[in-house]
């Protein structure tokens, strides 16, 4: 059970994405999402052990799930909502999210959205790093009944992918049954229980 606590990112627990998806066991780098909140947003970090990520895509609404990418698939209400935000982002810090209920339609966030995360990616000698802020202001444009006060959890998954790194790979943090690649399964999202 994931849960996400009140504080700083820093004392957040890791969630490993360690489930190979669709054959890809040749390369499984060790990949973690961080994730806390405040009284204002949730803090996302990922941290992932890769050595030369690539890292072709430099604009928002780029494909960055082509280059190394870190992904969060989010429903903030699923108890009143269908749809979820797909936060992809790669190691520039190039993103691509939309509101949608499936990958084959949906509404791309707007670009002052997206610039207001925040979004800040570190490359490092064996690993990088991407983090980001998602404000509730924002969450509540998409998902009017979230109130963070009497949320009990959040539903989604979280990926790491390459579909055309060197090693063409897919891995997730909550096990995906369908057989073809495809991340956009909300049936296969799981629970993100919120700590008070």
């Amino acid at each position: 059970m994931c849960k996400i606590k009140k504080g700083t990112i820093e004392n957040a627990d890791r969630f490993y994405i360690a489930n190979s998806l669709w054959g890809t066991d040749e390369y499984r780098p060790e990949v973690y999402v961080k994730i806390s909140y405040n009284d204002k947003e949730f803090l996302v970090e990922f941290t992932v052990k890769e050595e030369t990520p690539t890292r072709v895509y430099t604009n928002h609404y780029d494909k960055v799930h082509e280059d190394s990418c870190a992904e969060l698939f989010l429903n903030f209400s699923p108890e009143t909502e269908k749809n979820y935000i797909n936060f992809e982002v790669n190691a520039n810090g190039a993103m691509n999210p939309a509101f949608r209920p499936d990958r084959y339609s949906g509404t791309p966030l707007k670009i002052e959205e997206i610039e207001g995360f925040g979004i800040k990616t570190q490359i490092f000698d064996d690993y990088w790093t991407a983090s980001y802020n998602i404000g509730f202001d924002f969450i509540k444009k998409y998902y009017p009944d979230f109130d963070i006060d009497s949320c009990e959890y959040i539903l989604g998954n979280a990926y790491k992918c390459g579909d055309k790194t060197p090693v063409e790979h897919y891995m997730s943090l909550f096990k995906v049954g369908c057989e073809e690649p495809d991340f956009h399964r909300p049936e296969y999202f799981d629970k993100f229980i919120i700590e008070k």
